[in-house]
């Protein structure tokens, strides 16, 4: 009776549809290829860290991650994508309480605020988790409240009525306003949390992909002008001018040395100007497989944020070509996947996933080679990372499960079912 419980619970909630075959290979080949460049330019540092007993330490703990985000991507890619409709509200409130624990934890332990949850095993970095719960919480939301978006009606918010009033209605907010700026706050007040959390690249993140959504979920223009000079305000003056900041310091010497360009300064620009020295040594085909020296302790743990550079000193312009080529047709094809959706949902889920993976891209790259600041941004199934690796692969999951119902040609599908009759 119980089996039969659990046999019903499952098959409501599952999608047998055939998922997107492209989409699933191209992830598959960064994968592959993301572990390959993890071993190679992490092993120095792996028998440094364990004192000689393992160059495989960090290959095998991603390896772990990896295996463990395969399992979640064939679960994920199973559910019904609609079902997290219900959980976003609850999913963004939990996110946002992790990374306030790490403020709280972080201060409590003498002001020193760490970006990580130790859970035994592996650390949980709570801005990861945040920058996920941003997009599904937008994507419910703009989907669920889509005619007030675009609505030109008298806003009946209470703050609108009281704005009206106050200045004898020459000021009337529409309802598609004050909806937009609701999800607007909240995309703000998450990026702010993961901010003060001193995940600066997290927050930059999540401000961009979350305006983007707003974007797509046809916010006004006029008001992303506004909210963009508002933020940029607000950031200037709490990095100038609030003392008490806990990153301050950390973000005016990172700033500093980028505009500085000094290749003598061997300590704010350490990590970068190694960075710089190993694409430059690549070449156009690099040095080969393994045999980087930048990754010698010069690129400061070249396994996680900079692995760009070893790629580039190791495979050369090409190699770094064919890296942005594959993140690039997956973009593609998860636009494709999107644009196909059954519904405005998945739609506006998948772009925002998309998004997500594809700035995320370009802000890696951008700081390794220097075009910008020194953030910490971590580059999709190639860096060294537990949190991150589970939380992009989820995220791939969910893009396949909404290509399982998507109006696709079925000839590109993994189904179990005839795929003649269904074209029929």
């Amino acid at each position: 009776m119980l089996f039969m419980k659990i046999k019903k619970f499952f098959s409501d909630r599952w999608v047998r549809d055939g998922l997107d075959v492209p989409f699933l290979c191209i992830m598959l080949v960064l994968m592959a290829f993301g572990l390959i460049m993890l071993l190679s330019s992490s092993y120095a540092y792996s028998y440094y860290e364990t004192d000689g007993k393992s160059s495989l330490y960090f290959f095998f703990r991603q390896l772990i991650f990896m295996g463990g985000g395969s399992l979640v991507i064939a679960i994920v890619s199973h559910i019904d994508y609609r079902r997290y409709f219900r959980w976003t509200n609850l999913a963004l409130l939990g996110a946002c309480g992790l990374v306030a624990l790490t403020i709280i934890i972080g201060k409590a332990q003498g002001g020193e605020i760490n970006r990580w949850l130790n859970f035994g095993f592996f650390d949980v970095q709570p801005s990861e988790v945040a920058k996920f719960a941003i997009v599904v919480f937008c994507a419910a939301g703009l989907d669920k409240n889509h005619k007030k978006m675009i609505s030109t009606k008298p806003s009946k918010n209470f703050i609108a009525q009281k704005i009206a009033d106050f200045t004898s209605n020459r000021i009337v907010l529409t309802e598609g306003t004050t909806t937009l700026f609701f999800y607007f706050f909240w995309v703000v007040f998450t990026a702010g949390l993961v901010f003060l959390g001193s995940h600066l690249s997290g927050a930059i993140l999540i401000m961009l992909f979350g305006v983007a959504m707003l974007w797509i979920g046809e916010g006004r223009a006029r008001w992303f002008a506004i909210g963009v000079v508002a933020v940029a305000a607000v950031l200037f003056i709490a990095i100038n001018f609030y003392e008490d900041l806990p990153i301050k310091d950390y973000m005016k010497e990172r700033i500093a040395s980028w505009l500085v360009k000094d290749l003598t300064d061997t300590d704010k620009r350490w990590q970068t100007n190694h960075s710089l020295f190993a694409l430059g040594s690549g070449g156009f085909f690099g040095a080969g497989l393994g045999n980087s020296k930048q990754k010698y302790f010069y690129v400061s743990e070249a396994h996680t944020d900079f692995i760009f550079s070893i790629i580039g000193e190791e495979l050369g312009f090409v190699g770094c070509c064919l890296v942005l080529i594959l993140f690039s047709i997956l973009i593609l094809r998860g636009i494709y996947i999107g644009m196909h959706a059954k519904d405005r949902f998945g739609t506006l889920l998948v772009f925002g996933i998309m998004m997500q993976v594809g700035l995320q891209v370009a802000l890696n790259v951008a700081v390794v080679t220097d075009t910008l600041p020194n953030t910490g941004i971590s580059l999709p199934f190639f860096s060294y990372g537990g949190s991150s690796t589970l939380v992009t692969l989820g995220e791939m999951g969910i893009v396949l499960g909404v290509s399982r119902q998507a109006n696709l040609p079925k000839v590109y599908s993994l189904s179990s079912k005839n795929t003649k009759s269904k074209n029929k």
